[in-house]
């Protein structure tokens, strides 16, 4: 088969299935009435002639019969067409079997053999020659699967049956090839990536030029591997089927099936090779136009058609939410190019989302965390503005950094800032403070007030003992945050991004090498990183200088306490008359003040009666002791 590169052309209106199987089967009956004269020695010219009329007749209606469809994809000759014929003749026909059989001196059935096809097809020496060649490994009869079962060198008695695939296509039936249907799949929607289309046009003529259908995409995920494949696949007036085949040493028998029906179907093949897999795709031989996704080339001859795939920035992002989301991407809110700019998602996910019923920002938001949810825990932020008591400035401070994220694309692209900050542009942010003084929920709040998840990170999850674990899974939460737009939450970073020490030894060295790494990363980085550590003189110097914001949380003052206190206990839980003011005088962070609450509350719903102040100083009691505190003490000074 040869390829050239050309727009797809649009298909006419098919008939119906059903009628191209009925014109279908009353050609090859006529062809069959014409082998059957030959068989018996009869005139055979005007059967022959009947035959061929019946196949002119459906390639004038511009519906070729299959016969004539299979001759034209793999160029077949006329004996090639006629052993199909012969060979589905003798299998089908019990007549037919009968005469083979009798032609071989025997009686029963016999199928077509290669000493039968000689003799009937194939007269004279030069003739018989060809017909020799036709049936070698190269020609398309075996090169293509056309005709089963041949192993090794045929003989006179090798059969020649077609492919049952085959028997039932030159009867009209075009189904699947069922040795494949495991394997062949539809790669999925996706959106093309329309700055790339001359880089493509280039890589088709590559193709070929290089007088092999193959060519190598590189690029991450989410750099739209998927659509240009497509596109590269278009050039060339094909479909695209995904060919997901596992080792290649497990489907080496069925590459040959694989080129017919990549050739039937007008499809090209999308493969994405298994590691350490992609040298050996190289050099092994389809013939179908085979396009191999990797990350990286490093092994790809120089002479292979490649194409790497930068990212997508955030205008291809814009244009392909405007194609996909149509006359809805005007009313969005938060508006498009905050969608754009927030969720880093690939082309083949824009298509999906922006096809789904629910709001693009929402479903974006369920997919942010598929992959992060292995490595991180996710935080469905339930608290709000009103929730959070901490000094003014502090409030805003935080305030400040939800109004950076949600401004961000205005800023970076809009107004060109994207130019001047380094690498990725993310906004880090440290909440330092003591235990209990509102670091978490400080985190949940500003998710909350961007509409995204928060996920903490597991440092049992990430953090491991062999060499170089960590970096990875480390590296893969990142990726995974900044492609789904998904707020990250370190608790006690202190432990991550601990300050690098002397060299003394390889536990040292490797220390240091992965805090060498996460200020890398970090600073890469392109969304919103929140860490909280109560040892803020731990941390690394050069990390708190990749900082956005510093943001120290105190413990509350009095007057912060007692609206803190005022606000621990649900409107739905009774209460009896609470001395706020003692209560504020009690020395205590914000967070030992919920569990005092909840504590209080469960002592008065096991006494049927409204929390008093006797429930919230036995709970409070508890919680000194927890701490280490003097209770008696510190229950005095309140009323004092």
């Amino acid at each position: 088969m040869t390829m050239s590169a050309a727009a797809p052309q649009p298909s006419e209106t098919p008939p119906t299935p059903e009628a191209w199987a009925d014109a279908n089967r009353h050609a090859i009956a006529l062809g069959v009435d014409w082998l059957r004269c030959r068989l018996a020695g009869e005139p055979a010219e005007p059967a022959r002639h009947a035959y061929e009329q019946a196949r002119s007749a459906l390639a004038a209606a511009d519906t070729p019969a299959a016969i004539d469809r299979l001759a034209a994809l793999f160029e077949l000759a006329q004996f090639d067409e006629d052993v199909l014929l012969l060979g589905l003749a003798a299998a089908r026909h019990a007549d037919v079997a009968a005469r083979c059989a009798a032609l071989n001196d025997r009686g029963g059935f016999d199928p077509a053999t290669v000493h039968l096809a000689l003799g009937l097809l194939a007269a004279g020496a030069e003739a018989e020659a060809l017909a020799w060649a036709r049936l070698s490994p190269d020609g398309p009869l075996r090169r293509f699967r056309l005709i089963d079962g041949i192993v090794g060198a045929p003989t006179l008695r090798t059969p020649l049956t077609p492919d049952e695939r085959v028997q039932r296509l030159l009867l009209g039936e075009d189904g699947e090839e069922p040795r494949l249907r495991s394997l062949l799949g539809d790669p999925g929607p996706t959106m093309p990536v329309e700055r790339r289309s001359a880089a493509i046009a280039a890589l088709a003529l590559r193709v070929q030029r290089a007088g092999r259908p193959l060519a190598v995409l590189a690029g991450r995920t989410g750099s739209g591997r998927l659509a240009t494949a497509r596109s590269l696949a278009g050039q060339f007036g094909l479909g695209l089927a995904a060919f997901r085949p596992g080792p290649l040493g497990a489907v080496l028998d069925l590459l040959p099936l694989l080129g017919r029906e990549a050739a039937l179907g007008r499809f090209a093949l999308l493969v994405t090779p298994q590691p350490g897999e992609v040298r050996s795709w190289l050099e092994e031989r389809i013939d179908a136009l085979v396009i191999l996704l990797v990350e990286d080339a490093p092994d790809v001859p120089a002479e292979t058609p490649l194409l790497r795939l930068d990212p997508l920035d955030h205008t291809d992002r814009v244009a392909m939410w405007t194609a996909a989301l149509g006359a809805r991407a005007a009313a969005l809110d938060p508006p498009l190019a905050a969608l754009a700019d927030q969720f880093r998602l690939g082309p083949a996910e824009i298509a999906t989302v922006a096809a789904g019923a629910d709001p693009p920002w929402q479903a974006c938001r369920v997919r942010a965390g598929r992959d992060l949810e292995r490595l991180a825990e996710r935080l469905v932020p339930s608290r709000d503005w009103d929730d959070l008591i901490l000094p003014a400035e502090v409030t805003a401070q935080l305030r400040a950094v939800a109004s950076q994220v949600r401004l961000r694309a205005l800023v970076h692209h809009d107004r060109g800032f994207a130019r001047k900050l380094p690498r990725g542009g993310g906004v880090a942010v440290l909440l330092a403070g003591p235990s209990g003084a509102g670091k978490t929920m400080a985190a949940e709040v500003v998710a909350g007030e961007l509409g995204l998840d928060l996920f903490r990170i597991d440092l049992s999850r990430v953090v491991s003992k062999y060499i170089g674990e960590t970096e990875k899974n480390l590296g893969a939460v990142f990726d995974a945050a900044e492609a789904g737009g998904a707020v990250l939450f370190f608790d006690e970073a202190d432990a991550l991004f601990g300050k690098r020490s002397e060299v003394k030894d390889s536990h040292d060295r490797y220390a240091n090498i992965e805090t060498s790494y996460l200020l890398q990363r970090m600073e890469s980085f392109g969304g919103l990183a929140l860490l909280a550590t109560n040892l803020k003189a731990n941390l690394d110097s050069a990390f708190l200088r990749r900082l956005r914001f510093v943001i120290d949380l105190p413990l509350p003052d009095a007057g912060l306490r007692r609206e803190i206190w005022r606000k621990a206990f649900p409107a739905e839980t009774p209460t009896d008359v609470l001395d706020w003011n003692a209560l504020a005088r009690l020395d205590i962070a914000g967070g030992n003040i919920a569990v005092i609450a909840v504590n209080a509350a469960f002592l008065a719903a096991a006494d049927s009666m409204p929390v008093g102040m006797r429930h919230v100083a036995q709970a409070t009691r508890a919680e000194f002791r927890k701490l280490d505190k003097d209770p008696s003490f510190a229950w005095r000074e309140a009323w004092t």
